[in-house]
């Protein structure tokens, strides 16, 4: 499977599984309700978009904040592992709606899908928007997921 139809997937797990697995996440005495989340999120990268996409042996750059179950890897399994590949985000023609700024033929670094409420992007369904990191500005940007593809680079 391509990674931009695995993302894509991802998400909808993402919208349809969220207000059903935060109740199990959250209220945790050992851990903040963010680590949990971000401990699941990765987790689930892992199992279901780097395994279905790389070969083993292969690895994405962690999830967003990537996990702190492991302590010094911010991976859930293979946590000695380093990064071996990273996704890329094509914006043809899109709307970064973070900055209100138009944006042609551009490669961002993906960050995360995320939702985006009044102005700023959350951790709150629906994950329908692409958090990326500029190289070239080293500021975020936040696309709608219809608006841009995914793509695997070496590292």
């Amino acid at each position: 499977m391509d990674i931009d139809k695995a993302i894509r997937i991802f998400s909808d797990f993402l919208n349809k599984s969220w207000n059903i697995i935060i109740p199990l996440l959250s209220d945790r005495s050992y851990t903040t309700d963010e680590s949990s989340r971000s401990d699941w999120l990765q987790s689930n990268w892992e199992l279901l978009v780097e395994r279905k996409v790389l070969q083993l042996n292969e690895y994405f750059e962690v999830y967003g904040d990537g996990a702190d179950f492991n302590g010094e890897s911010s991976r859930i399994t293979d946590i000695a592992s380093n990064a071996t590949h990273s996704v890329k985000v094509l914006v043809n023609k899109g709307n970064d709606i973070l900055n209100s700024s138009e944006v042609e033929n551009a490669k961002f670094t993906f960050e995360r899908l995320v939702g985006f409420r009044d102005g700023f992007y959350t951790n709150i369904p629906p994950f329908d928007f692409v958090l990326v990191h500029d190289e070239e500005t080293s500021i975020e940007r936040v696309f709608l997921l219809n608006q841009i593809k995914f793509e695997i680079q070496s590292i």
